[in-house]
């Protein structure tokens, strides 16, 4: 009895130690999404994307399949890399944003004259959409990631109008808030206040959700240790460190070499960071899995 218990023990130590935090990772200039061991750095696993798409929006449903949007379209993969559904959008639009619903849906954000944004339930199926004018001519000028709120309205920030837009289901626009930066995603932090990564503007700072009203700006030079690029995707993990997505596929001084990803703490110091250019590529979105393991492929 006592060997049965000491084998039952190594083999729950192993399962622990086989469930590492993993991260989802995608960007524009990207060839490939991939999943990364954020201990060891090992990419794990890659799925192609096809020649000509650009992934800005990379996360896995509740069933544990990856979603993605590749710019003409959005697609719902297996980890075997069997396509679950293809949303393909129209000529001179751009599907830039394809991001979770609080109900486990899918909310499509389609750039386009006018903007489209779609909600898609567990089956690929529409269940909403809404229309809006956004006053942006030209499609790759609109947005690039969109969130639903807690309130399941969406946050739709507007890049070349220097505005974040709260928008609801019906397609009401219930806030405009003008902002001093382009904003390429947004974050609702726990007291409700927006977080916004901008992009070209080497900073990320935090709005007032009324008033929309400047509370904080972290700019290029203020972590240490790092410098920031063009800041795309920010996450809060559980712990309420911010990881970064410092994308570097703007940077045309071949001197600057940053890492790809950052994690800082409530003091703003480093804590953990992606440095692989050569293995990795440009990230400018990442879905934190906590205690992941690969799915056995075999």
């Amino acid at each position: 009895m006592r060997i049965y218990i000491i084998i039952g023990v190594i083999l729950s130590m192993t399962f622990r130690v086989a469930a590492q935090d993993k991260l989802l990772v995608a960007g524009s200039g990207n060839p490939d999404i991939l999943l990364v061991d954020k201990q060891t750095g090992k990419v794990e696993w890659k799925h192609a994307l096809e020649k000509g798409e650009e992934c800005n929006t990379v996360a896995l449903t509740r069933k544990g399949e990856v979603l993605y949007s590749y710019k003409r379209g959005a697609k719902l993969v297996t980890w075997d890399h069997q396509v679950v559904w293809d949303y393909q959008t129209p000529d001179k639009t751009e599907l830039q944003s394809a991001t979770l619903l609080r109900n486990g849906g899918v909310l499509l954000g389609i750039c386009g004259n006018p903007a489209r944004f779609i909600e898609l339930d567990k089956n690929g199926k529409e269940v909403n959409e809404v229309l809006l004018d956004l006053d942006v001519e030209r499609p790759h000028n609109q947005f690039r990631q969109v969130f639903q709120l807690r309130n399941k309205n969406y946050l739709i920030p507007v890049m070349a109008k220097q505005k974040v837009l709260e928008v609801t289901r019906k397609g009401k626009v219930v806030a405009e808030h003008q902002i001093d930066g382009k904003a390429f995603s947004s974050l609702e932090l726990k007291d409700g206040n927006l977080l916004l990564p901008c992009g070209d503007g080497h900073y990320y700072m935090v709005i007032d959700r009324r008033t929309g009203k400047e509370l904080k700006r972290t700019n290029a030079g203020d972590i240490p240790g790092v410098s920031l690029l063009f800041v795309g995707q920010i996450l809060q993990l559980e712990n309420q460190n911010l990881l970064i997505c410092n994308w570097y596929g703007h940077t045309k001084d071949a001197t600057v070499d940053e890492p790809q990803l950052i994690e800082v703490d409530k003091d703003g110091k480093v804590v953990w960071r992606l440095h692989d250019k050569k293995n990795v590529g440009k990230i400018s979105t990442a879905c934190y899995l906590k205690d992941f393991r690969l799915p056995d492929l075999k």
